[in-house]
């Protein structure tokens, strides 16, 4: 009995550890959909929403650079106005 609740204890951890794993590419991405976000809401007048976005595009550009860095990848470039999120069609 016991050795099947470690297993399932073992499972579950494994589990809730992989969940939100992200590759720093997909950190990228968000990054950039945030820029995209502030640069709308920008135009539009609503400055404190594209400061907001702002915030959670260079979050999401620190966590891109993080794992990159984990990964042995080059670290991708800060977002700026203007980029985009590339599509993924």
């Amino acid at each position: 009995m016991s050795r099947t609740m470690f297993a399932a204890a073992l499972w579950l951890l494994a589990g809730v550890s992989s969940a939100g794993c992200a590759t720093s590419h997909q950190e990228q991405q968000r990054a950039l959909a945030h820029q995209q976000n502030s640069d709308n809401a920008a135009a539009n007048g609503q400055y404190g929403i594209a400061g907001s976005e702002e915030r959670k595009a260079e979050e999401a550009h620190h966590q891109a650079a993080k794992k990159a860095i984990d990964e042995g990848k080059p670290i991708p470039p800060q977002t700026k106005p203007g980029d985009k999120p590339a599509s993924d069609n």
